[in-house]
């Protein structure tokens, strides 16, 4: 488009600048309902829909995508599972992936222990990462000091949950939440 057309700057801005349903379309009802027309008759013969309100937005706001969805939809060659893709796409990049440390037991150390090794990353998010984004809990951050925690041990099984606690000082159940109590809040007791 060159710069000095105004004419098609003009239709351009008033492309982008154009509400979702067009005013002429649109009609409130003596009733305080909305009345939406349609661009052209159905084949049931239907050339309007009458809407509440509230109807009428909630059917609005269902059009608008959620954040970060892919509004494109490639067909073709450009679809995911195209047997020619890799002769139109470009490949990976061939920058070598970040290494990333994991904690595995080695048949040769003390039972219990784990030893550092480094793997390659994979697609999957660590569990770390997975509790502050869900959570907003950063696990691995001490609540006292602000420093960093490291893992020293890992366990799974209740018995293992025990004596790691009981190493550690501290009895087979949790402490207290500790949860500000909420002025007028209703307090359910649940018994398992």
């Amino acid at each position: 488009m060159r710069a000095r057309d105004r004419g098609r700057l003009g239709r351009l801005s008033r492309y982008v600048a154009r509400p979702p349903i067009a005013r002429e379309r649109l009609e409130l009802t003596p009733a305080g309902r909305v009345l939406v027309r349609f661009k052209r008759a159905w084949r049931s013969g239907a050339h309007a829909v009458v809407l509440d309100p509230l109807d009428f937005i909630a059917r609005r706001v269902a059009l608008i995508p959620p954040p970060h969805f892919n509004m494109v939809r490639y067909h073709g060659v450009l679809a995911a599972r195209a047997k020619a893709r890799a002769e139109v796409v470009a490949g990976p990049s061939e920058e070598p992936e970040p290494a990333q440390l994991r904690l595995v037991f080695d048949a040769k150390a003390e039972p219990g222990v784990a030893v550092e090794v480094e793997i390659k990353r994979s697609s999957r998010h660590p569990w770390a990462w997975l509790l502050r984004r869900v959570f907003a809990v950063d696990v691995l951050t001490c609540e006292r000091c602000e420093g960093r925690m490291r893992l020293v041990e890992l366990a799974n099984e209740p018995e293992e949950i025990s004596r790691v606690l009981a190493k550690v000082g501290l009895g087979p159940r949790p402490p207290p939440r500790r949860r500000p109590a909420l002025p007028g809040q209703l307090e359910l007791k649940f018994v398992a």
